[in-house]
């Protein structure tokens, strides 16, 4: 995929948006901000210190990591699955690019 670097960091933008809405979309999860990560976190390069890290590789294909804490009443592995299917869904419809994975990492549990 040859691209210039301004229409990565806009599909970068784009994608970490429709991601937002998608977490909005399902009740009992949200995206956990920066300040709330793990020492793990701390670790990224600091372009990546967003709650929502994508890889664009070669063939176009997308990788997306997310940071979510997920409502104590709310059962995490249906709320994880929930949210893949939907994150793959509208990106795939919204943009055209295809997704290869879509990995959510629960970094806490809150009351709702």
């Amino acid at each position: 995929m040859e691209t210039k670097k301004r229409q990565i960091e806009v599909s970068t933008l784009l994608l970490q948006t429709i991601t937002s809405i998608c977490v909005s979309d399902i009740q009992g999860i949200k995206q956990i901000s920066p300040r709330l990560l793990t020492k793990v976190y701390s670790l990224l390069q600091q372009e990546q210190r967003q709650s929502v890290i994508i890889q664009l590789d070669k063939e176009g294909m997308v990788t997306l990591d997310i940071f979510i804490a997920v409502a104590y009443d709310t059962s995490i592995p249906d709320a994880c699955l929930r949210l893949q299917k939907h994150i793959k869904h509208e990106i795939e419809v919204m943009t055209g690019y295809k997704v290869k994975a879509v990995r959510v990492h629960v970094g806490g549990v809150y009351r709702s």
